[in-house]
Order: C-alpha cells, then sequence, then structure tokens
C-alpha cells in the first residue's frame, strides 16, 4: 500500500503475505531522488541502495542497455581482433574434419561474433527479467517484466564489465583464457569434478550481480531480502547444478571430488 506523506516524500508501507516474515515491513524512499548518468554508473559499484531506489521512481533502462551493448561490442571487438580467435576457428575445423575456412568465412564468423555480443546479454536479460518478475509477485511484491528489467540490466553491467577485462588481458598477454572464477585456484587434480564444475560458474562479477540483484528486487518490488531469496537465489542455483552437470558430462564422467 503506498501512501504520499510530507513534502511529496513518498514511503512504503507493506504488509508481508507470510506470516514466517515480519508482518508489517516498511520501508523509507523519503530519500529517493534523480540521479545523473554519472551518479547511476558510479552507484552500481558504491551504492546500488541508492541506485535502485532512485531508479523506482525515476526509471531509465535505456542507459543500462547501452551500457552493455557498448560493452559487449567493445569485448567482442577485442575477441576478433586477436590472433587466437582466427587460430581457434581454423583448429576447430580441422578438429571436426572440416576444410580450413576461407577469408570469406572468417569475416562472417567475426561478423557473427558482434551480433552474438550485442543479442545474447539482451536475451539473459530479459529471461532473468522474466523469472525474477514471476517469482517475486508470487512471493507478494509488486512490480512488472519492465521493472523486472530495470533490476535485471543494471545489475548485469558488472558482468559485460567482467567479460571486457578478461578479453582485454588476453588480447594484451600470451593468456589462451583468462577467467575470473574460482576454479583458478583450485589445484588441477580437482579438473572433472563435481566441485570443480561448480566453482566454474562462481567469479567476482557474478557474486556481484546476485549482491545488486539481491538489492534491486527489494527496492524494485518491495519485498524483503528474505523473499528476494526466491527470485533472486534459487533461479541462480538450478542453473549453477545444470553447468556443473553439463561440465561433468563433458568431462567423462560423474566424479564428486569433495
Amino acid at each position: 500500500m503506498k501512501m504520499q506523506l510530507l513534502c511529496g516524500k513518498k514511503f512504503y508501507f507493506k504488509r508481508s503475505v507470510f506470516m514466517s516474515d515480519n508482518f508489517n515491513e516498511f520501508i523509507d524512499y523519503s530519500d529517493a531522488r534523480e540521479l545523473t548518468m554519472k551518479e547511476k554508473i558510479k552507484d552500481v559499484f558504491t551504492n546500488p541502495k541508492e541506485l535502485f531506489k532512485s531508479i523506482k521512481f525515476y526509471p531509465n533502462l535505456k542507459l543500462a542497455i547501452i551500457i552493455i551493448l557498448v560493452i559487449s561490442f567493445l569485448a567482442a571487438f577485442i575477441e576478433i581482433s586477436s590472433t587466437d580467435f582466427i587460430n581457434s576457428m581454423i583448429d576447430s575445423a580441422k578438429q571436426s574434419g572440416q576444410p580450413i575456412p576461407s577469408d570469406s568465412q572468417l569475416e562472417v564468423y567475426k561478423y557473427m561474433t558482434i551480433a552474438l555480443a550485442g543479442i545474447m546479454p539482451l536475451i539473459v536479460i530479459g529471461f532473468k527479467a522474466f523469472m525474477i518478475t514471476g517469482l517475486s509477485v508470487l512471493v507478494g511484491g509488486d512490480g512488472d517484466t519492465k521493472e523486472g528489467m530495470l533490476v535485471t540490466s543494471y545489475s548485469y553491467i558488472p558482468i559485460v564489465l567482467g567479460t571486457l577485462i578478461s578479453r582485454t588481458i588476453i588480447y594484451f598477454t600470451n593468456f589462451d583464457v583468462f577467467k575470473f572464477n574460482l576454479a583458478q585456484i583450485l589445484p588441477s587434480s580437482l579438473e572433472g569434478t563435481l566441485f570443480f564444475g561448480i566453482a566454474l560458474s562462481i567469479d567476482i562479477f557474478i557474486i556481484w550481480y546476485l549482491v545488486l540483484s539481491f538489492i534491486g528486487t527489494k527496492y524494485i518490488f518491495e519485498i524483503s531480502y528474505k523473499k528476494a531469496i526466491l527470485p533472486v537465489l534459487i533461479p541462480w542455483i538450478f542453473w549453477v547444478i545444470f553447468y556443473a552437470g553439463v561440465y561433468i558430462l563433458t568431462s567423462g564422467g560423474l566424479n564428486i571430488g569433495i
């Protein structure tokens, strides 16, 4: 239930659906204000609480989408500019017994990589927004898919930034692959294990995405952090299980490794 109070300040009073949660929850939006573009970008990393309070009343989806597309295209351009990209295409063709691609085919692969760099983040953001919106409403949240897009798009910025950083490091070094996931600090003896598969799907940028999603879901959909576990954590846990399962199957069988 929304109430308009003094000086046009908005406060939200939320009556919980489940008795197991706080029966009456009061969320104060009185300090919400319209942020500048620079402040929005900064607050993704420094003050996400202020960010999501602001975009609850002053939504700006275009800014987040533009940032994601620019970073994604830049990361793709760095990838296709690397000699490793061409070599990987040639090696892949040799391993599959296919003819070595011509220069024109390699150019097509480059354009496809750039196109996917713009399409895939939008698909992922849209799917995550659909999941977060549906599950948030299920636990008593108030919002629609557009508000879900606000949560997932701003939360996704660190992930594309992590991709750009890793591609840049690969370009300027001799690394074949550079990742920020937990598997990088595990001994090679654990490769092919369930534990290693789970570690592959967890990195510092995904963790920051989850932090932003928790905060964003709370303030955009007006639910508690406890209730945000369902729309934010549960889908991610299923994804980790699925990713680890695929890794095990492609690594030659089940090995718990714990």
